[in-house]
């Protein structure tokens, strides 16, 4: 599968002079965020011989280095297409004969290409030998995608015989093949020693790793990258669709396990209902029977359960100074809405000096237990008297 890759080999295949090959390959597996090297190794001999010794199971990102290969570093200008920056670079090659890779950064470029021909021959080889390849990389280009993991000091960068020159921010200015080039130190990935033969391998293998990711530095070959596309494709689809059986047979057992409970809760509702059918005529005479009552505590103008000594002792204790009572009357319904309703209630009339009194009295009312509410009705100034009379209700 593509998406969501694993564990990926990184293969540099540099051709040699004599159409031997030096092959050097790298396992990267990555669990959650973390990468690690799973082997290292270095084959040499003919293509028959490395092929027989390389692993079978793994996506390969390839590699092409060595014999047959052409770069050209180019300063950028504009936006030209690629055929226009090939015939500035290569201008009495035909392009259609080749497969072509461009790096850009910044103003900068690196254009490399390889006979189709040779490529082709390569590729179907590979193929028959069971190895499935999924980019095709030329020269070490690619490798800017590890440059920020490696120990680098200064503008420039050497390994295995590739040769580049940075900027103060380690861009890419040019590249330039030179056998003798070498890093002045180890090289480390993080705080990971990697031999400089092992860079390519690596950085392809990170590469096809992290596609999702990065902007990948590939050659033009249609039939791998279409192939790549396809299972991409096929990959996402086929997880796709374990998505939707995993939530089909999800909906499934939801469904039997909720077809279950109600079968349960339909049997509990049978029988709930053959108890109540039972006992509906019993609650239909309890309710009559309680309404019955109810009327008749009204038309006996029932006083809530209140004794009327014990609610005049409770208005005379709470009753300020300054109030003088005239008047209390307990449950003496006058008005038709009174009658009908018949809430409990008492009605008292006095006089006063002092009408803050009167409300302080209102609240000590309210924190009584067993008022429900009293309120100031009216109040009227007598002048003479220097007094108000005021009535006030309250409801318990």
């Amino acid at each position: 599968m593509v998406e969501g890759l694993q564990t990926v080999l990184g293969v540099e295949l540099y051709i040699q002079s004599d159409h031997t090959y030096s092959c050097r390959y790298c396992l990267l597996n990555r669990k959650g965020n973390e990468i690690h090297i799973q082997a290292c190794k270095t084959l040499e001999g003919s293509l028959v011989n490395v092929i027989a010794a390389l692993p079978k199971a793994y996506p390969i990102a390839l590699v092409l280095t060595g014999k047959g290969l052409l770069h050209k570093n180019m300063q950028l200008t504009d936006d030209a297409p690629l055929v226009q920056l090939f015939q500035q670079a290569f201008p009495a090659i035909a392009p259609q004969q080749f497969y072509i890779q461009f790096f850009k950064q910044e103003a900068f470029g690196l254009l490399s290409i390889i006979r189709k021909e040779g490529v082709d021959e390569l590729l179907d080889k590979l193929k028959l030998a069971g190895l499935k390849i999924y980019t095709v990389s030329l020269g070490a280009i690619h490798s800017v995608h590890i440059w920020p993991q490696l120990n680098l000091y200064g503008n420039s960068l050497h390994y295995d015989g590739h040769a580049f020159e940075l900027d103060e921010k380690r861009n890419f200015i040019g590249y330039k093949i030179d056998q003798e080039a070498r890093n002045s130190f180890p090289l480390k990935l993080g705080q990971e020693p990697i031999t400089e033969k092992s860079v390519v391998a690596y950085a392809a293998a990170f590469q096809l790793l992290l596609h999702q990711k990065l902007q990948m530095v590939i050659a033009d070959v249609a039939s791998v990258n279409t192939a790549f596309i396809k299972e991409q494709f096929n990959t996402k689809l086929k997880q796709r669709a374990l998505w939707f059986l995993m939530a089909l047979f999800g909906l499934l057992l939801i469904s039997f396990a909720s077809l279950t409970h109600f079968n349960q809760q339909n049997e509990k509702l049978l029988q709930q209902v053959g108890a109540q059918t039972a006992s509906a005529d019993q609650l239909v005479l309890l309710k009559n029977n309680v309404g019955k009552n109810e009327q008749l505590l009204k038309e006996l103008n029932w006083n809530g359960g209140y004794n009327y000594g014990w609610l005049l002792n409770e208005i005379g204790q709470s009753k300020p100074r300054q109030l003088t009572l005239n008047e209390i009357r307990i449950n003496d319904f006058k008005t038709e809405t009174e009658k009908q309703d018949k809430t409990p209630q008492i009605k008292i009339t006095g006089v006063t000096n002092n009408l803050t009194a009167v409300n302080n009295w209102i609240f000590l009312l309210k924190e009584k237990k067993w008022v429900k509410t009293a309120r100031l009705t009216s109040y009227q100034e007598d002048p003479e008297k220097e007094q108000y009379q005021f009535n006030f209700l309250i409801t318990y």
